[in-house]
């Protein structure tokens, strides 16, 4: 089977998160020195250092400073001949994390999220848990109204008898197997609108969990998961965690299926009629990058493994 959003009718579910938040609770590469908290940076910097964002007492991690981007020519072209013809059908945001090489393709061009939202879940989570105000330990109940979400994989969930799994559980669930009705239970606790406004001061442009259009942009995504792998506003565990749940993760045939075997890769896929998206981290020899290829081709895998061996190539040869 597909992914869980191949055949989930992801409209209801953001209608379902949105009216149930009101019921919920209101690596890079070894050396690479980056464990960093969330702060927006001004307009008109060249370099923005990262604190911790957020309501509530923060935990104290170190700061670092994200290199602006850099716009590469060869990496353009590398990632331009792998599309072909067909590079007005796709968004593509790829940003090494160590010196800011970058390459954008329509990055803020709007896209229908599918499953890839649940990384938006996934780093509110991990936030909370570096605040103090959740625990992986903690239970969240999936309601009849979630369960209804299932398509077929509710039944691999341990839940205890009234309906419940640990935090933990659900999160592992939602990330490696795209399971919809514990991401739709975790948004209902999470909050739609506090995710969101997360995303907003991350500066997760053009993404959105409180609307029923669910959008996403690559820029948006790219600079989400760049949050997740920095650890911006995370605790080390917090950030370990994360990596762990998307290097787990089960739908590979997008970005890690243009790599090398034994590549350290962690990826979301989404999919739906009419589009197929993938973003990810890569750890790479020249360092670790984000990549996010975003496309109105449904369920089509070979042009996003074309795009990240064309960036893998490209980011792996020293400028």
């Amino acid at each position: 089977m597909e992914e869980s959003a191949r055949h989930l009718p992801v409209l209801l579910v953001l209608f379902v998160a949105v009216f149930g938040s009101a019921l919920g609770a209101a690596n890079l590469r070894a050396g690479d020195g980056f464990n960093v908290t969330f702060v927006p940076s001004s307009a008109g910097l060249r370099q923005s250092v990262v604190n911790v964002g957020g309501p509530g007492e923060a935990p104290s991690l170190p700061t670092a400073v994200r290199p602006p981007p850099i716009p590469d020519d060869s990496l353009e072209r590398a990632i331009r001949d792998a599309l072909g013809d067909d590079a007005a059908s796709y968004a593509v945001v790829v940003r090494r994390l160590r010196d800011g090489r970058t390459f954008e393709l329509s990055p803020n061009r709007e896209f229908y999220a599918a499953s890839t939202f649940k990384l938006a879940v996934l780093y509110e989570a991990e936030r909370r848990i570096s605040l103090g105000d959740l625990r992986l330990d903690d239970r969240v109940t999936i309601s009849g109204e979630d369960a209804s979400e299932d398509l077929g994989t509710i039944g691999l969930l341990e839940l205890a008898p009234d309906g419940s799994l640990s935090v933990a559980d659900a999160l592992r669930a939602m990330v490696t197997r795209s399971d919809n009705a514990t991401a739709v239970a975790l948004l209902h606790l999470l909050g739609a609108p506090a995710i969101d406004a997360t995303l907003r001061r991350l500066g997760a442009t053009g993404i959105s969990v409180n609307t029923r259009d669910l959008p996403i942009t690559a820029a948006g995504m790219a600079r989400l998961m760049e949050a997740l792998v920095r650890g911006e506003g995370l605790t080390p565990d917090a950030r370990r965690h994360a990596r762990e749940l998307l290097l787990a993760q089960e739908w590979r045939d997008g970005i890690p299926a243009g790599l090398p075997p034994g590549t350290a890769v962690g990826n979301k896929t989404g999919t739906w009629e009419g589009i197929t998206h993938d973003i990810g981290f890569v750890e790479a020899p020249g360092g670790t990058y984000v990549i996010a290829v975003l496309s109105e081709h449904g369920w089509v895998w070979d042009p996003i493994a074309r795009v990240s061996a064309a960036a893998w190539n490209d980011l792996i040869r020293e400028p």
